[in-house]
């Protein structure tokens, strides 16, 4: 249950990240030096900022306990000697693309997703008409779409490349953990042979000896 968590509270944060980011990005290419005026004026207040900050300091708490943990590894790797030879290559080859092409395609495809429906709300709320579903592709957006499917692939390419080394350390340090043969794991018991007690010289001499038989009278 606790991995299951753990990797559902990484995948929350990496799209929030995403979220804001691709957002943020969006409306500094479309107002430029008045960013933070459009903000205010379409809707954004202190529950955005308050959102903004939350979702950035959730992905730096994930980043610095990531790094703590690819650290960590990578020292237990140098203590023990770095079996490069024992690796699979799988792993230092193909590995990162295979993890990074899943996760960007659904950082992507939800982040598009998301930034269109908050979109479509803020017009809402702010009393304008309700763009649709191709806001990010309009002229009032211009390049919205392309900046947000931008920062969806660099968030998952790092989200991949933490991934991707975080079992190429794990792989590494299994190898070096070379294991013992057989005949000096198993560990036989000493096998003890029963001897003959030892027949004493002088015991013999001085055994009683059974009397002797009655002279038969004729």
């Amino acid at each position: 249950m606790a991995p299951r968590i753990g990797r559902l509270a990484t995948a929350t944060a990496l799209q929030l990240a995403a979220l804001v980011l691709a957002h943020q990005l969006v409306y500094l290419a479309r107002y430029g030096s008045r960013f933070g005026e459009a903000l205010i004026h379409s809707g954004h207040g202190e529950a955005w900022t308050a959102a903004v900050t939350t979702s950035l300091v959730l992905a730096g708490v994930l980043g610095v306990m990531a790094g703590l943990r690819l650290g960590r590894l990578g020292l237990l790797l140098r203590r023990q000697g770095e079996p490069r030879d024992l690796v699979p290559r799988v792993l230092e080859r193909g590995a990162l693309l295979r993890e990074w092409l899943p996760l960007a395609a659904r950082t992507t495809v939800v982040t598009l997703v998301l930034l269109t429906i908050q979109e479509n709300l803020e017009h809402a709320a702010s009393g304008l008409a309700v763009p649709g579903a191709g806001v990010l592709l309009s002229v009032e957006y211009a390049g919205a779409a392309w900046i947000t499917i931008a920062v969806a692939l660099f968030a998952s390419l790092v989200a991949a490349l933490f991934e991707w080394r975080h079992r190429l350390l794990l792989a590494r340090l299994r190898a070096a953990r070379v294991p013992l043969p057989r005949r000096a794991r198993s560990i036989r018991r000493p096998v003890e042979r029963l001897t003959a007690p030892v027949e004493s010289l002088l015991g013999r001499r001085s055994a009683l000896r059974a009397p002797p038989p009655a002279p038969i009278r004729a």
